[in-house]
C-alpha cells in the first residue's frame, strides 16, 4: 500500500513538472502578462491517458509550480521583486483551481468514448478558467473585454481541436501496445501450457506404467513363500503405490491448471503463427539470420493445438540448433485424402544415416552445451514421435543428408483433429 502511495505521488509530480515545463511554450495574444500555453494540450492528455492519476491535487500543483517557475524567472531576470512578481502571476493560480474544478464536476474522462461531448467538456474546461484569469487580471482596462473573450473562446476552440486530436492518436497507440502486449503474453502462455500438456501425456503413462510394476509385485509377492521376501516384496509394493499417488495428485495439479486453457479451439494457422513468432524470437536471441517460409493450404480448428504447438515447436527449436548461422527453415502444410501433411525442413547440419534410427530414443542427443559440455537431454525428439504417433494417431518419418537437409514429415487422419461439426463449419 505505500509503495502504491508513493508511485502515486510520483507520477502527479512527474505531470506537473512536465506540464510546468511545457508551459513555457506561450504567446501573449493581450500584449499583457496574460499568456496562453501549451500547457493545458498537455496536461489534458495526460489526465486523460493516465486515469490512475488524481486530477484535483495534480492540476492544483500545477498551477503553484506554474506560479512560481514564472516569478522565479520574472526575479531571475531581474524585472522585480518576489511582491510584484507575486501581484502579476498569482492569477494563473485561479485558472488551474478553476480548471480541475470543472474537470472533476463535468467528469471529464468519462466521455473518451462520446467524442463530442468528450470535445465540449474539454472547451469548457479551458475557456471559462482563461475567462475567470483575465476577470482577476482585470484584463479589460488594457483592451476590449468583449475582444477578450472572443479571443479566448476561438484559441480554446483551436486548442480543444488539437488536443481532442492528440487523446485519440495516442489512446489509438496506447491501446495498440497493450494489444500486441497481451497477444505476446498469451502465445507466452499458450507455449508454456502446451509443454505442461506434453508433460502431462508422459506423467499418465509413466503412471501406467507404475501401475503395472505395482501389479507384477502384487504377482511376485503371492507366489513367493519365504516370509521375509514376501514381506520385503510387500514393501516395495506399498511404495511404489505411494509413488503413484505422488503421481496421481502432480497430474491432477497440472490438469487444473491448464483447465480453463483448453476450453477452446485454436485454427491450424493461428498455432503457425504462435510457433514461427516465438521461434524467430529464439533464432535472433542465438544470432542467427534464419528465413522462415510456410506453406500453408488447409485451415482447421483443433482441440489438440496444445500437441500440434509441442510437436512442432520442437521441431522447428531442433531445426534452429541444425543451422550454425544463416538458414531457412520451411513448413509445409496441407490435406489430401482426409490426412493432413505437415512437413518441417531445414537446410541445416543435417543427420548421420546411423543415427536416424536412433534420435527418437530417450536420451539420444548430439547436441551439448558448448560452454560446460553438458549434454543436451534428449527428449525433444521421444515427445514429438510419442505425441504424433501414441496422441494423434499419426506417422513421422525422417530424412535426412548428411550437411545438406533434414525433412521431418507427419501424417495425421483428419479426423483426429478436425470433429465433424468443425469440419461442416470450414466447408460452409
Amino acid at each position: 500500500m505505500i509503495n502504491q502511495n508513493s508511485r502515486q505521488i510520483e507520477k502527479t509530480i512527474l505531470v506537473a513538472v512536465f506540464t510546468t515545463f511545457m508551459g513555457q511554450i506561450y504567446f501573449a495574444p493581450f500584449g499583457t502578462e496574460f499568456r496562453l500555453t501549451f500547457a493545458v494540450v498537455v496536461l489534458n492528455i495526460l489526465m486523460l491517458t493516465f486515469k490512475e492519476i488524481k486530477p484535483l491535487p495534480t492540476i492544483n500543483l500545477v498551477g503553484l509550480l506554474m506560479f512560481f517557475v514564472r516569478s522565479s524567472v520574472f526575479v531571475f531576470n531581474q524585472n522585480g521583486t518576489y511582491l510584484e512578481a507575486f501581484q502579476i502571476y498569482y492569477p494563473v493560480v485561479f485558472f488551474y483551481i478553476f480548471y480541475s474544478i470543472f474537470f472533476v464536476l463535468l467528469d471529464v474522462r468519462s466521455f473518451l468514448k462520446n467524442p463530442l461531448i468528450l470535445f465540449l467538456s474539454i472547451w469548457i474546461c479551458d475557456s471559462i478558467p482563461n475567462i475567470i484569469e483575465v476577470i482577476v487580471r482585470r484584463e479589460w482596462q488594457s483592451a476590449n473585454f468583449e475582444h477578450v473573450i472572443y479571443t479566448i473562446i476561438i484559441i480554446g476552440l483551436f486548442r480543444t481541436i488539437f488536443t481532442t486530436i492528440l487523446i485519440y492518436i495516442s489512446n489509438y497507440y496506447l491501446q495498440h501496445i497493450k494489444e500486441r502486449q497481451n497477444h505476446q503474453k498469451f502465445v507466452e502462455k499458450i507455449v508454456l501450457m502446451s509443454s505442461l500438456k506434453t508433460e502431462l501425456f508422459f506423467l499418465r503413462k509413466s503412471k501406467n506404467d507404475i501401475e503395472d510394476a505395482m501389479r507384477r509385485s502384487f504377482e511376485i509377492y503371492e507366489k513367493i513363500q519365504d516370509g521375509e521376501e514376501k514381506t520385503a516384496i510387500l514393501t516395495v509394493a506399498k511404495d511404489i503405490h505411494e509413488i503413484k499417488k505422488d503421481y496421481t495428485r502432480v497430474i491432477a495439479g497440472i490438469e487444473k491448471s491448464i483447465e480453463e486453457t483448453s476450453s477452446f479451439q485454436m485454427s491450424f494457422f493461428e498455432i503457425l503463427s504462435i510457433v514461427t513468432e516465438t521461434n524467430q524470437k529464439l533464432a535472433e536471441s542465438k544470432g542467427k539470420k534464419i528465413k522462415f517460409e510456410i506453406s500453408k493450404f488447409y485451415n482447421f480448428k483443433t482441440n489438440e493445438y496444445f500437441a500440434l504447438i509441442s510437436v512442432l515447436n520442437n521441431l522447428v527449436v531442433n531445426a534452429i540448433e541444425a543451422i550454425e548461422h544463416t538458414g531457412l527453415i520451411s513448413i509445409y502444410e496441407n490435406l489430401k485424402d482426409e490426412l493432413i501433411f505437415i512437413s518441417v525442413y531445414d537446410d541445416g547440419i543435417g543427420i548421420e544415416e546411423m543415427d536416424l534410427n536412433l534420435i527418437f530414443e530417450p536420451g539420444y542427443s548430439t547436441k551439448y552445451n558448448e560452454i560446460n559440455g553438458i549434454m543436451s537431454s534428449g527428449i525433444g525428439l521421444t515427445h514429438v514421435k510419442y505425441l504424433v504417433e501414441d496422441i494423434l494417431e499419426g506417422k513421422l518419418v525422417v530424412e535426412s543428408q548428411k550437411g545438406i537437409s533434414t525433412k521431418f514429415d507427419i501424417v495425421i487422419p483428419k479426423i483426429c483433429l478436425v470433429s465433424e461439426r468443425e469440419d461442416t463449419e470450414n466447408q460452409q
